[in-house]
């Protein structure tokens, strides 16, 4: 590797370089050169040039260094953004899910008012029993005068009841139950969509005991705050609240710069006021309006606070 090269490429040890550069050109033109003026107008022109060479580069380099600041910068911001848009979706679709049972509730109702049907709607569906798509059960009616026939359930082969007398088998014995396997490729994901499906099916201590246990069995994951964060809301819905409580605030404390943060102290304010504690309650709601002025959580922290001032 030349001397030219290294100067390029270790541009932060050049001031090191030049002298040992000059003395090696010195001890060399001592011995292969005739005069002593040669020599030091060997060392100035080459002193000159590295310093032109320091000179020009410097600003070079100083630009490559804000432009690779910057970059990192917005790779940093729209990861945030990323993490910000998917908590969103959780939110809204439990949301959806919950206008969506309000809606069944609220429509079976107004078929059982209005008489239009029999039988409540297939909930879920949004369809009536006998709507296009949707296959009614047919009953055949036993002729006129006839006494009614008890339905017999079928009994499948081999399940006959043992005559009167005879002795009986003892009930077989539970199989051992097998330890979890370990987590492969995708299973991280897939435990954490079944403990949200489980939340949004309104299963609340399903969903509770399976995001504890993905925060235990995943402790380095990316998806911890979010975990934690419905772990919290779980204990909210049985309304465990001061569990609830601890949860939202061990969230804040490990996880500072989470997106779920805002919403955090959004539910631990709410949760103090179905305890009764006004004050702290609204302490909370207004740093979410003074510190996440741009979320929606603040949308729904304003709706709170008034709620809370008006009692």
């Amino acid at each position: 590797m030349s001397a030219r090269h290294v100067l390029f490429e270790q541009p932060c040890v050049r001031l090191g370089i030049v002298p040992l550069l000059l003395a090696g050109v010195a001890l060399a033109g001592c011995g292969t050169m005739g005069g002593g003026r040669q020599v030091q107008n060997t060392i100035y022109d080459t002193h000159r040039r590295v310093a032109n060479l320091d000179k020009n580069l410097e600003p070079s380099v100083s630009k490559l260094n804000e432009n690779v600041a910057g970059l990192l910068a917005r790779v940093d911001e729209s990861d945030q953004q990323v993490k910000a848009l998917q908590s969103s979706v959780e939110e809204n679709t439990v949301k959806l899910n919950g206008l969506d049972k309000k809606l069944d509730a609220l429509t079976n109702t107004l078929y059982r008012y209005f008489k239009l049907s029999q039988s409540p709607l297939v909930p879920g569906t949004g369809a009536a029993p006998g709507a296009p798509g949707m296959q009614e059960e047919v009953r055949v009616l036993p002729p006129p005068g006839s006494a009614p026939q008890p339905s017999v359930a079928p009994t499948a082969p081999g399940s006959e009841l043992p005559s009167p007398g005879a002795p009986v088998a003892p009930p077989p014995s539970p199989a051992p139950v097998a330890p979890p396997p370990p987590a492969g490729p995708g299973q991280e994901d897939a435990d954490y969509q079944q403990a949200l499906r489980s939340f949004q099916s309104e299963n609340y201590a399903g969903a509770l005991e399976q995001f504890s246990a993905f925060i235990q069995r995943y402790l380095n994951s990316q998806s911890c705050p979010n975990a934690q964060f419905w772990r919290a809301r779980s204990l909210e819905k049985l309304e465990r609240y001061e569990e609830a409580i601890a949860d939202f605030s061990k969230l804040r404390t490990a996880y500072p710069t989470s997106v779920r943060v805002p919403y955090a102290m959004l539910y631990e304010g709410l949760c103090h006021k179905k305890l009764g504690q006004t004050d702290r309650a609204s302490e909370l709601l207004k740093e979410v309006l003074r510190n996440y002025p741009t979320t929606p959580a603040a949308d729904q922290a304003k709706m709170e606070l008034q709620k809370v001032k008006g009692n």
